[in-house]
Order: structure tokens, then sequence, then C-alpha cells
């Protein structure tokens, strides 16, 4: 089914890179893979992939990442940089996930899920033991971050952030431990407002 969100997506593919949010979001993968111990077998799932921001960063210290997104156009954008052991992945994740991973991360993606309990259950699902993940998201803002409530819709957003003690206890209850959330990064957006994001991490046992 195609989506307001996932047309908006699609359009944007091309140019995505290029868009002064996506060349601050660049600083991110190396301030992620600092907290995430990755090993030359895992496997990992990068939820909400696009075109490959932190699959083409953690590619080449892994054995395989599959990169799952709902955007054919933003993964068809990710499968022309040629790396061999990105797979991709075009699906809903409400569909579940087929794989066992050592590790999940995602960068930005959370906000465009309704059901953020349900997510990460799903993430804790497929995660072998000790397995890890590392999610990027927005601290909990006011709506502005996108625009007016026109560009929320057009972008399925679900919602404005995320606080972190209620993140935190969505994640325990999943099942989730040692969970932790630090500050990545600070955007600039058009409005001349900077927004922080931060990097959660945790472990499933």
């Amino acid at each position: 089914m195609t989506t307001p969100s996932t047309t908006h997506f699609d359009t944007a593919a091309r140019d995505w890179d290029q868009r002064p949010t996506s060349l601050q979001l660049a600083a991110i993968p190396e301030r992620l893979l600092a907290q995430l111990a990755l090993q030359s077998t895992d496997h990992v799932l990068d939820f909400g992939a696009g075109t490959g921001l932190l699959s083409t960063a953690i590619a080449p210290q892994v054995a395989q990442v599959t990169a799952l997104d709902m955007s054919a156009a933003m993964l068809q954008v990710l499968d022309e940089k040629g790396f061999a052991n990105i797979t991709t992945r075009q699906q809903d994740i409400s569909a579940g996930l087929p794989e066992q991973y050592h590790a999940i991360v995602s960068c930005m993606a959370m906000h465009h899920v309704a059901d953020t309990a349900a997510l990460l259950h799903t993430f804790a699902a497929a995660l072998h033991s000790g397995g890890r993940i590392a999610l990027v998201d927005l601290y909990q803002e006011d709506g502005s971050f996108h625009g007016d409530d026109a560009a929320n819709a057009a972008k399925g957003v679900q919602h404005f952030g995320f606080a972190p003690d209620r993140l935190r206890v969505l994640a325990e209850q999943a099942g989730f431990v040692d969970i932790a959330f630090c500050e990545i990064l600070r955007l600039q957006q058009h409005n001349g407002r900077a927004y922080p994001l931060f990097l959660m991490t945790g472990r499933k046992p």
C-alpha cells in the first residue's frame, strides 16, 4: 500500500543525500559506531535505512547488513551504491522480520511508526541473545521540526519526538536491559531552531 509518507520519500530519494538535513546527519554514523561494538561476523538490521546513511558506514565492519525501508526509490539509491554485503528489503516492519540479527540500528525512523511499543517488541524478537539496539531519533518537540500540520501528515509523522523516560519504560517492557541515552547531534532546521537528537542503546539479555 502506498502511503503519503512513502510517496514523499519516493519523490525525494534522488536528491536525498544532498539535502541540508542529510548533510548534517552524516555526522551520526561515526558517533553511533563509537557506542556500538560490532564484530566482523555480525548481521545488522538497519531499520528505516533510506539511502543508506548507517548501512554504508556499518557494512565494511560486519558480515551482512539488511537495509529495511518502505520506500522502493530510497532503497534503489542505496542499491546503486554497490555494497556487496548490503541486502535491501522493501517491507513494512509490522509484517515481522524473517531473520535474527546481532544488532539493530535506526536513524530518524521511529517517529514514523505509530506503535512504538510494538516496534520495540519486534526488535527484541528479531535479535539474538546479547543483541544490541542503537536507535537515533528526536527528543520530544512541539511538532515544528518537519513543518506545519500538512507537512507532518505528508511525511507520515506519528510522534513529535520522544521523551527518554517513557521510551526507556517501553524498551524495558520489550525486554531490553542496559538502556542508555545520550545526545548525539543538534539538527539546525530552516526555521532557525536547533533540535536535539538522542542515541538510545540497549541489549537483549
